[in-house]
């Protein structure tokens, strides 16, 4: 996989990731991605149900197959989001509490720790990429004018990579301390 390759999965992680973020709003992409287990296995409650918001605070799962309403609401309680969910009828109901200052600035810290863990990995892709590079330039494939040009391109498409990972991590920052 090449560096560009690496960097751009990393990114679309951690968007995914900032998805699942709370921020006191009913959005869908809170749950989708919930496990549920069901006829045997793990699935994400996105393939097993219809999931919309009702309004600010609600998010309403209606499952296509009516018989396991008690396995999502089960996945649900059971995926460490802090939401609560009730079973009315066929549906079950998602209430998004909200947040506190101090909840507020968990998820900040929270969100900091997966910021960090992007910019780790981003930085072990070029680690990776550069050794390719010095290793190129030892076997003669490239020259060394070759091998600095590579590494500094490498260095300027890993900070800009990293500022774009701190640009939507701020972002949302921002969305989660709005109240």
């Amino acid at each position: 996989m090449t560096f560009k390759e690496s960097v751009q999965k990393i990114q679309e992680y951690f968007k995914e990731e900032l998805k699942s973020f709370r921020t006191g709003r009913a959005n869908i992409d809170l749950v989708s991605d919930i496990k549920v287990e069901v006829y045997g296995a793990s699935q994400p409650l996105k393939q097993l149900a219809s999931i919309g918001v009702q309004d600010v605070h609600t998010i309403i799962v209606e499952p296509w197959d009516k018989s396991i309403v008690k396995n999502i609401e089960k996945g649900i309680l059971s995926s460490g989001r802090n939401i609560s969910s009730a079973i009315d009828g066929n549906i079950v109901r998602i209430s998004i509490p909200e947040t506190t200052e101090e909840t507020r600035k968990d998820l900040v810290k929270l969100l900091n720790e997966k910021l960090e863990e992007a910019r780790i990995s981003i930085r072990r892709s070029r680690e990776e990429e550069k050794k390719k590079i010095e290793l190129d330039e030892k076997s003669g494939a490239i020259t060394e004018d070759d091998k600095r040009d590579g590494i500094k391109n490498l260095d300027q498409a890993t900070k800009d990579s990293i500022l774009s990972l701190e640009k939507n991590a701020s972002e949302k920052e921002k969305e989660i301390m709005t109240i």
